[in-house]
């Protein structure tokens, strides 16, 4: 999951022009314990979290409080999640809810150490957090005097997955949670096993007829790589290559090659991951627009009887769509950090909190190149870049393997043309852990705000999802 792509950055056009969600919050800080885990460990930190309560009812005509709508952030600045979870602002007057929005630490401005926090990262685990955000929700309800008000918890992707997670591990602070493209079943150790190559499938998926687009799309992705893989050999190739996808720095080793192809195959992943049925800039940190269906659109350069430089030359305009989103790039600068994933490589190398460029293709049943899953390599990374040894299982011995045994109140939701969707929880589990599949949805298409573009299949996902919640809360008031 790359940091710098889960800004939940929408544009809607019912907002455009108007005053962000965000005006009508306020901005707050609580004074948030390090180290929840430990009692030798004073240091505390500023959390920055958002209330917004332009449509709660403290004391609705029954005497009770209207809920509360967590968002339990992640990877991400908040701001940004204050801004476009449509579900949790669009549902807020009816349920008469009060929205809470908390940053997730080392993201944004929570930094536990400042500008030394890197220094510090052994506090960033995903337990720290969903502790975070359970002390934080104490002090809340403790402050306003609420403490019989039920919560549930909203998230997406990671968030998804911690919204899930803090509903099983904290039942008597979260009464249900909404977990959208939440990669539940992305670890070691699940029911079925962990097949990574999953993953790349549904991205090239996403370039064929099945996905909308071109139907000779993905053949001529994967024709793309033995090329560009030969043609990187000599320093004579290596030019050509750096002539044809305009990279502003030259191609002087095979590692640069790879870069190269790494970051053609995440642009590809990324226009996966923001499939959406109309223009967004979501996949662009609130930049230019992406056209809708970017996949589609992608493909149309990859289409027809394609070879030599020519497939290469369709290539560099197909990835274009995201990479030079802004029209304006006089060059295409390559990542000094190939897997293009962040500070969040660091929660993989740990607790393994899925990140796909490690994920295994075989350039047969995907349309990029062979490539192993390869846990000796990221063992060695991790211990070299950071100090630490990952364990692969953890999250399964901490969650169970997938059956959810005895867990209530959780709705899964994943859209098919998301890759995340293949680890997600597509089947219902019980009575009431459900979930909802979105044919045409990417990711996460039902956190954001409605558009008129929008499929049925998202409409009636976002239906189901609250009419759960309404369920979950008339059952406690009962």
């Amino acid at each position: 999951m790359r940091s710098v792509l889960v800004l939940l950055l929408v544009l809607v056009p019912a907002l455009a022009g108007a005053a962000s969600p965000i005006d009508s919050c306020k901005e707050m800080f609580f004074n948030q314990t390090v180290d929840h885990f430990a009692f030798n460990n004073m240091d505390t930190y500023m959390q920055r979290y958002f209330i917004c309560d332009e449509h709660w009812q403290r004391s609705k005509e029954d005497g009770t409080a209207g809920p509360i709508f967590f968002y339990v952030g992640n990877e991400g600045d908040v701001t940004l999640y204050v801004n476009h979870t449509g579900l949790m602002w669009e549902n807020a007057a009816s349920f008469k809810a009060l929205l809470v929005f908390a940053e997730h630490r080392y993201y944004g401005v929570s930094q536990p150490y400042g500008s030394e926090s890197m220094q510090h990262l052994q506090y960033l685990t995903h337990e720290q957090a969903m502790a975070d955000y359970v002390t934080l929700l104490y002090s809340l309800k403790s402050t306003q005097q609420l403490p019989d008000t039920p919560v549930i918890a909203f998230g997406g992707s990671y968030g998804g997955m911690l919204a899930a997670w803090i509903r099983i591990k904290y039942p008597a602070a979260f009464l249900g949670a909404v977990a959208a493209s939440a990669p539940l079943l992305g670890y070691a150790g699940m029911e079925g096993g962990f097949n990574t190559e999953a993953y790349w499938q549904v991205v090239t998926r996403d370039a064929t007829a099945a996905g909308g687009a071109a139907e000779d799309c993905a053949d001529n992705v994967r024709n793309t790589w033995p090329l560009l893989f030969s043609m990187g050999k000599t320093e004579q190739g290596r030019d050509k290559l750096g002539q044809i996808f305009r990279l502003c720095s030259p191609l002087k080793t095979d590692y640069d090659v790879m870069r190269l192809a790494m970051h053609l195959k995440m642009a590809w992943d990324t226009m996966a991951m923001g499939n959406f049925p109309y223009p967004s800039n979501y996949l662009t940190s609130g930049g230019p627009l992406l056209p809708a269906f970017p996949v589609r659109v992608a493909c149309s350069s990859m289409h027809g009887n394609l070879s030599g430089d020519t497939l290469l030359q369709n290539m560099s305009v197909a990835a274009a769509v995201f990479l030079n989103a802004t029209l304006d790039e006089a060059c295409n600068a390559l990542p000094d950090d190939i897997e293009e994933d962040g500070i969040w490589d660091y929660q993989f190398c740990t607790e393994m909190l899925p990140q796909e460029s490690y994920f295994a293709t075989d350039g047969v049943n995907d349309m990029f190149w062979e490539q192993a899953y390869d846990m000796k390599f990221i063992a060695a990374h991790c211990l070299e870049k950071y100090g630490v040894v990952p364990r692969p299982k953890w999250i399964s011995e901490s969650y169970g393997t997938g059956s959810l045994d005895g867990i209530t109140n959780i709705v899964f939701s994943n859209g098919l043309y998301d890759p995340w969707s293949a680890f997600g929880i597509k089947k219902n589990i019980s009575d009431t852990v459900t979930a909802v599949l979105i044919a045409e949805g990417a990711h996460h298409l039902d956190l954001f705000f409605s558009n008129p573009n929008d499929p049925p299949s998202v409409t009636a996902a976002r239906q189901y999802e609250m009419e759960q919640v309404r369920k979950w809360l008339h059952e406690k008031n009962e």
